[in-house]
């Protein structure tokens, strides 16, 4: 199940409702204080309400007289499939009438400031029957709902008795004009929890991952992950568990059972006062503990604390990989990161946003990270930043409008990547690899005579801006369109991977505009290296079309990813670049990719 959007009304800085849209992956930018790490918290609440619990003092300090209450209220894709709510019975959301009109599932949390430590109520809001006997069926036990029945006239044939769902079913059919009307409908009580408890088991695993946090023997930046990796484990054994459980109380049950039998022959009144139940449901989390040590049994929480959060680093990118890698999964989460920057090395912060973004692309997990450095928000998604900012002491949210990246790359310092300022046109490229790729190229065809031109001879400047629709991008095409200087854009493909079309979507946009844009015909520029190139013997056979080239050469050869197109494609010889280059057309014509790409590119300044 997504999130979709969050809602937030009288918690701290956001007094009046202030909706949020939640996308796979979602950055929060924003001066300090000004209510980025409030979202994050408010969604802690919802889902766990532990590392974070709503408290008195959360109520805003604007809140009007007599208002106290704080609501946060979360919006989901629905659940399609048909859910049971009993042990008899299945329905869905919609014939529940428990989606609102936009046909999702909106869930509110009612937190009344009166008390230091507020309880929920839980609301679902919904486009819901509001005539009088046909509005609370929800609410009602079973009893009640086959009172409600006869009281009705609702014909016996139509409903099975021993089941809500067919009840409410019947009932609501039995009335002319339900008139749906979207309300809150109570869901933590009578036979409404039973439903509730069921969605329950739906909703996303929320992990929050806060920025300021202690160094102690059980640091939570070290066991928080751990946690997770043990709660995913269980959720994913859930159905086994389950049985486990039932095993467990009913034999339980039973030798209880038989206990107040014996008691019942030395007191029948004793045993007849007695009744054997279960207090709390058993806790598997607490049952696995995973520690950390690292060389010489040092505990991590020892180390700096730019190791500590390296260890959060690589937990998310292993994560990243094995969600990508496994066909079937189960279950949703939701990652919340606090300035993933503190403590790290620029290139550990692209690594950590690389693999946040490998994450969101997974159809089950979903990130949000709040952050104040440039070098990061200049690598996301344009789509994916919401500014939040303080006007008339209140917190305000904006997102998707050229208003708002201007300044939130005003605010952050994020400027285009420096280019000559004699360049008479620009070609926008993903990584610093890219660009030895494409004047190595250039170089190489002009000498075998296939171009006229190299880049330098036309004073086209290379520019690496970490890919296409990013901010970076956003702001150097922004100072191109200022100055009226022509570009050009050479993106991956990454075919064979969930970004392929999503590239080639960007790329059509842009050629729809006139603007020179292309993508590699095979995954990146990495699968046209000659094998030959590679010194060791470690391949036999060329690269394919869409295999993990950066990877397979760091397996085979200990060579760092990023260095393997840097390093190897200088080595390749005219004729190889020719070889590499050229294919067959839909029309069986021969033709020769980079030639006739880099020829394009030149043009811009004919």
């Amino acid at each position: 199940m997504k999130l979709v959007s969050i809602k937030i009304r009288n918690f701290r800085g956001y007094k009046d409702e202030v909706s949020i849209k939640i996308d796979d992956f979602t950055t929060f930018v924003g001066k300090n204080d000004a209510g980025k790490s409030t979202v994050l918290e408010a969604l802690e609440i919802f889902f766990n309400n532990k590392v974070v619990v709503c408290e008195r003092e959360d109520l805003s300090i604007n809140h009007n007289e007599g208002d106290e209450l704080i609501e946060i209220t979360c919006v989901f894709l629905p659940i399609t499939d048909s859910i049971s709510i009993d042990t008899s019975s299945v329905t869905t959301l919609g014939d529940e009438y428990l989606l609102n009109r936009d046909g999702l599932l909106e869930i509110k949390k009612v937190f009344k400031a009166t008390s230091a430590k507020p309880k929920p109520s839980t609301y679902i809001v919904c486009n819901h029957p509001s005539e009088e006997q046909y509005d609370d069926l929800l609410t009602l036990k079973i009893t009640e709902l086959r009172k409600r029945a006869k009281d009705l006239d609702v014909d016996e044939n139509e409903y099975d008795a021993r089941s809500s769902v067919s009840l409410r079913r019947a009932i609501w059919k039995n009335c002319d004009d339900l008139k749906l009307n979207n309300i809150d409908v109570p869901v933590d009580k009578e036979d409404s929890k039973k439903i509730y408890t069921k969605l329950e088991t739906y909703l996303p695993y929320f992990a929050l991952f806060q920025s300021d946090r202690s160094s102690s023997d059980s640091d939570k930046e070290i066991a928080d992950p751990m946690k997770i990796a043990v709660q995913k484990a269980l959720h994913e054994v859930e159905e086994e568990l389950e049985k486990v459980k039932d095993e467990v109380r009913r034999k339980a049950l039973d030798t209880a059972n038989k206990t107040l039998d014996k008691l019942k022959d030395m007191n029948s009144e004793l045993a007849t006062s007695l009744t054997p139940e279960f207090k709390t449901e058993p806790n598997f989390d607490s049952l696995f503990k995973l520690t950390i040590n690292s060389d010489n049994d040092i505990p991590m929480n020892k180390r700096g604390s730019g190791v500590r959060r390296l260890v959060l680093l690589n937990f998310f990118r292993a994560e990243a990989e094995r969600q990508l890698s496994e066909a079937e999964k189960s279950g949703s989460i939701i990652y919340a990161f606090e300035e993933p920057e503190t403590s790290q090395h620029p290139s550990h912060q692209k690594m950590l946003v690389e693999a946040f973004l490998d994450i969101s692309k997974n159809s089950n997990a979903q990130v949000m990270i709040t952050t104040h450095t440039p070098a990061i928000c200049g690598l996301l998604p344009v789509e994916s930043l919401r500014l939040i900012d303080r006007e008339n002491d209140k917190s305000v949210v904006k997102y998707s409008s050229d208003d708002v990246y201007e300044k939130i790359a005003d605010m952050l310092g994020v400027l285009p990547e420096p280019f000559s300022n004699n360049a008479k046109a620009l070609v926008l490229v993903e990584g610093h690899s890219d660009v030895v790729f494409l004047k190595h190229t250039a170089n190489q065809l002009k000498r075998g005579s296939y171009i006229d031109y190299t880049f330098e001879d036309k004073n086209i400047a290379i520019v690496p801006i970490g890919g296409c629709g990013n901010l970076k991008h956003w702001i150097t095409k922004k100072l191109a369109e200022q100055f009226s200087i022509p570009w050009g854009i050479l993106l991956d493909s990454d075919k064979g991977t969930p970004d392929e079309k999503r590239n080639s979507k960007q790329i059509q946009g842009l050629v729809s505009k006139g603007i020179k844009a292309y993508v590699t015909r095979k995954r990146e520029p990495e699968n046209y290296i000659n094998i030959d190139c590679i010194r060791e013997p470690v391949f036999d056979k060329p690269f394919t079309n869409i295999e993990d080239v950066k990877k397979k050469v760091n397996e085979a050869i200990n060579m760092a990813e990023k260095d393997v197109l840097e390093k190897l494609w200088p080595k390749m010889s005219i004729q190889q670049i020719r070889e590499a280059e050229k294919y067959i057309d839909d029309k069986g014509v021969e033709r020769f990719e980079f030639t006739e790409m880099i020829e394009d590119f030149l043009s811009i300044v004919d």
